[in-house]
């Protein structure tokens, strides 16, 4: 059996965000491309005064575009940890992993206590990364688990019930 003990807080929301933004990191350096280059082309074959300005404007939106896009994503996230009492320093989740199931345990104090059991059947897909698992249970849904919360057997155990259940859906951290 492998296990894990840790709190279900606004660092595992965070912990998805962050994943996010390094997938995706070349379509936001996309948009700022053609933002400047937009801009660029709007000082250069400008028509009038105010095509100008609009270049500018694009310029400046294209060199700002990946900060906005991450201060916009915290704020977002920040309101939405907020609407969920249940995401608190006081929730504490167990993942314990056997060859053949998982069980997750949620409890926040005596407000709130949750079991779940399943087959590995359960999960879309699971990502490793250095110290993280992601184990989606949808495109949009996923449990985060954060390797330092490890109680019980190691992290190669958890890899070969991954490997074994999952086959090509469990991705395992690249070295």
């Amino acid at each position: 059996m492998v296990e894990f003990k840790g709190t279900l807080d606004s660092g595992k929301t965070q912990s998805v965000n962050n994943r996010q933004f390094k997938k995706l990191w070349w379509l936001i350096a996309f948009f700022c491309v053609v933002f400047i280059a937009l801009g660029i082309m709007g000082i250069i074959f400008r028509e009038d005064e105010s095509d100008f300005y609009l270049g500018i404007f694009l310029i400046c939106m294209g060199a700002l575009f990946p900060l906005l896009v991450f201060f916009l994503t915290r704020l977002t996230q920040k309101r939405l940890d907020k609407s969920m009492p249940i995401l608190s320093d006081e929730t504490f989740e167990t993942y314990s992993f056997y060859p053949d199931k998982l069980v997750i345990t949620t409890r926040k104090g005596d407000e709130y206590e949750g079991v779940v059991t399943a087959k590995y059947s359960y999960l879309y897909k699971v990502e490793e990364t250095s110290d993280t698992y992601f184990l989606f249970i949808s495109k949009a849904q996923t449990h985060v688990i954060k390797k330092s919360d490890l109680t019980q057997g190691s992290t190669d155990e958890l890899n070969s019930y991954f490997a074994a259940n999952l086959g090509s859906k469990f991705r395992p951290q690249k070295n």
